[in-house]
């Protein structure tokens, strides 16, 4: 399928319908879910074992097509990008339509976030790490 950026057109006869899934690198699997799911809340979708690799998506709880795939990194390469899939630049950025409540949700779960919340330009945001130093950003655009 090719994509016409500059005039948001599809070519080919083919659309891009949906955002699907943000791959996140992880060591272990149950540690990774336990951040994810106990912590962060989302909703384990998909948990397979196809032999040497095991296939882990996780959702929104009201997007069902939209969120995490965790997977173990295989190679060295893998391993050092652990945490540091963007650099020093947040991986995903999460929208929220209360942020008080949320923010104090992950507070009190034990998410560390980076700093203290950050009002500008109609929007709330703060920014946390997962387990393995990954960046979120948690948002309210009023």
């Amino acid at each position: 399928m090719l994509v016409c950026s500059t005039a948001n057109e599809t070519l080919n006869g083919g659309s891009m319908l949906s955002f699907g899934r943000t791959v996140i690198l992880v060591d272990n699997y149950e540690r990774a879910l336990k951040f994810y799911v106990d912590k962060l809340g989302l909703t384990l979708a998909t948990d397979i074992d196809a032999g040497e690799r095991r296939f882990v998506h996780l959702t929104f709880p009201d997007q069902p097509n939209a969120g995490l795939w965790l997977l173990q990194a295989e190679t060295e390469k893998d391993r050092e990008a652990i945490g540091q899939q963007a650099g020093d630049q947040p991986i995903v950025v999460i929208y929220t339509d209360n942020f008080d409540r949320e923010f104090e949700r992950l507070k009190n779960a034990s998410v560390e976030f980076l700093g203290e919340p950050l009002a500008a330009d109609g929007a709330v945001s703060a920014h946390f790490s997962d387990l393995y130093g990954n960046k979120f950003v948690l948002v309210q655009v009023n």
